[in-house]
């Protein structure tokens, strides 16, 4: 009976040695995960803030939502065109796609940025889609760039999940346009927040494009723990799950896009980077998969990283552009 006492003592002292650590850990992550450090505004973004005209363009700040979501309107200065602008034209109707004149403007296209990330680090992309007659909000998500939000959650609270439309209707008030027809565009955590706010009000939305992101958050930070530890790291995140619960905080086990993606009606294309080394490739096919919307598409970014899923030689902006104006 002794000897039994002993290695129990001996088995519980080595499991918690084991899980301490992990606890340590994923908490510590989770926090991390939760309120990021903040990106500061870069030397490109204060050139085109300053001088969007230099990039054919016209931009609006706005603290949509009583300030709770600060915006930039980006629209298309129909005055002239830049070389950026006539490129993606020019890749669209390769395509077959018809592009609207040039200055006229379609519909909104809600931008929603990644991790660490600020609405101004998508102005680039809002260029390209303002040149096919796509007017921008870019939104600055919870806990990032000028948000005074201290934490966010990946869509997984109901503020967040309704964030893009209440920001659009804002915004569409505020500028005097009209809110439809208006699509969703979300790049890693911001590909979540998209997810989420298709499910949210699935006729709202006329089209989703979702590039680089993920079915489970949980699954991303348990493959960041070696195999070995697997077992310490489920009752880790189990510990810290209960720590947020009992903080009456979302828990990393539902932010599940997979499951909010059943809910999902809008015609959606996924993209993803074949040598993603944050978000596996099949985290983004699993999510894929998960779309209940009848008209969806899945895309392989040949030799894309996830900082590089927008910069290969693939005509990307040009796929994405032709989905959006399809189903605009």
């Amino acid at each position: 009976m002794k000897a039994l006492k002993v290695a129990l003592r001996r088995t519980l002292i080595s499991l918690l040695l084991v899980i301490s650590p992990a606890l340590w850990a994923l908490n510590h992550w989770t926090e991390s995960i939760f309120t990021p450090p903040r990106r500061t505004l870069q030397a490109y973004h204060q050139q085109r803030l300053q001088h969007p005209e230099q990039f054919a363009l016209r931009i609006q700040k706005y603290a949509c939502l009583q300030g709770r979501a600060p915006c930039l309107l980006v629209e298309p200065d129909a005055r002239y065109i830049s070389n950026v602008g006539k490129k993606v034209r020019q890749q669209v109707q390769t395509k077959g796609q018809r592009v609207p004149q040039y200055g006229k403007v379609l519909g909104t296209v809600v931008l929603l940025h990644g991790r660490k990330g600020r609405k101004e680090d998508l102005i680039p992309v809002a260029e390209r889609y303002a040149a096919l007659g796509l007017r921008c909000l870019l939104i600055d998500l919870p806990a990032h760039g000028e948000s005074p939000l201290k934490e966010s959650y990946f869509g997984a609270t109901p503020f967040e999940r309704s964030l893009p439309r209440l920001a659009l209707q804002d915004a569409a008030s505020h500028f005097k346009f009209s809110p439809q027809p208006a699509a969703l565009w979300g790049v890693s955590m911001g590909g979540s927040f998209a997810v989420a706010a298709a499910s949210e009000n699935p006729l709202f939305w006329k089209s989703l494009v979702v590039v680089s992101s993920f079915d489970r958050l949980e699954r991303i930070m348990l493959d960041k723990i070696p195999e070995r530890y697997q077992f310490a790291g489920v009752l880790a995140r189990a510990a810290v799950d209960k720590y947020h619960h009992l903080a009456n905080k979302p828990v990393v086990s539902t932010i599940t896009p997979v499951i909010w993606a059943q809910r999902i009606q809008a015609p959606t294309l996924i993209v993803h980077g074949d040598k993603d080394e944050l978000i596996g490739i099949q985290q983004g096919k699993a999510l894929y998969a998960a779309i209940a919307a009848t008209q969806k598409r899945w895309l392989t970014v040949s030799g894309a990283g996830h900082r590089t899923v927008l910069t290969t030689p693939m005509p990307l902006y040009a796929e994405m552009g032709s989905w959006l104006l399809q189903h605009l």
